[in-house]
Order: structure tokens, then C-alpha cells, then sequence
């Protein structure tokens, strides 16, 4: 038995491999990479719905579930929202919402955008 055309063939397929897997790793900045969101985006629109006083279950109706909720700060919630796109610089958004006892008392954040503004971001239609 010839072991010399098995080896070959080995040694082939070898190098078939390293050569494919060499061409893939080079095209890896080429290969689509997923948008990742984080957070709760709260717009312009649900900021302008709270007044203060407002319980904290109305609160929690109207922006959603809090990010950060602190074990030490317990009357303070956190909302942050950012996405990363290839290619695209977004910004980050934070809003702040502090209570005393069970009702709002003030609320502390970024500039955030409309629902319009940011569906025009998310599309690349903005104006």
C-alpha cells in the first residue's frame, strides 16, 4: 500500500483550509455587524408627559422600566439609551428621574430627541 498519495492528499487539504480560513478572517471587516441597542429610549414626548408629583407607577407607565435602579440611591432611576451602528457616530441619551417618597420630584437629563427625530436617525433620513 502507497501511503505517499494519502499524505499528499493530506497535506492538500490542509492547505485548502488554512487558505480558506485565511480568506474569510481578511474579509471579516467586510461581513455585516448588527446593531446593538441598549437602554430604554425615552423621547422628548414622554419626558413632556411627567409633572411633578406624579406617582412612581405613573412614572413607570409613561418611560418604561428603569435601567438602574440603585440599592443605595433608591429614590433616584436611570435611563440610558445607546446604539451602536457601524460606521455611525449616535449619541448616548440619559435621563434622570428623582423621587421623594412615592412622588416625582424632579427630573435631570440630556437633551432628548423626538420619536420623529429619532425614527429619521434610525432610517439615515435626516434632515
Amino acid at each position: 500500500m502507497n501511503t505517499k498519495p494519502q499524505t499528499l492528499y493530506r497535506t492538500v487539504k490542509l492547505l485548502l483550509v488554512i487558505q480558506a480560513m485565511s480568506l474569510l478572517t481578511a474579509c471579516g471587516s467586510v461581513l455585516y455587524k448588527a446593531e446593538v441597542a441598549q437602554g430604554n429610549f425615552v423621547s422628548k414626548e414622554q419626558v413632556a408627559a411627567l409633572k411633578p408629583g406624579m406617582p412612581r407607577l405613573q412614572v413607570a407607565d409613561i418611560l418604561g422600566t428603569p435601567l438602574l435602579v440603585s440599592v443605595f440611591h433608591a429614590d433616584r432611576w436611570e435611563y440610558v439609551f445607546n446604539l451602536k451602528r457601524q460606521g455611525i457616530e449616535t449619541p448616548s441619551y440619559k435621563l434622570t428621574v428623582y423621587f421623594k417618597g412615592d412622588s416625582l420630584e424632579k427630573i435631570d437629563g440630556s437633551n432628548m430627541p423626538t420619536e420623529q427625530e429619532f425614527i429619521e436617525t434610525l432610517s439615515g433620513n435626516k434632515k
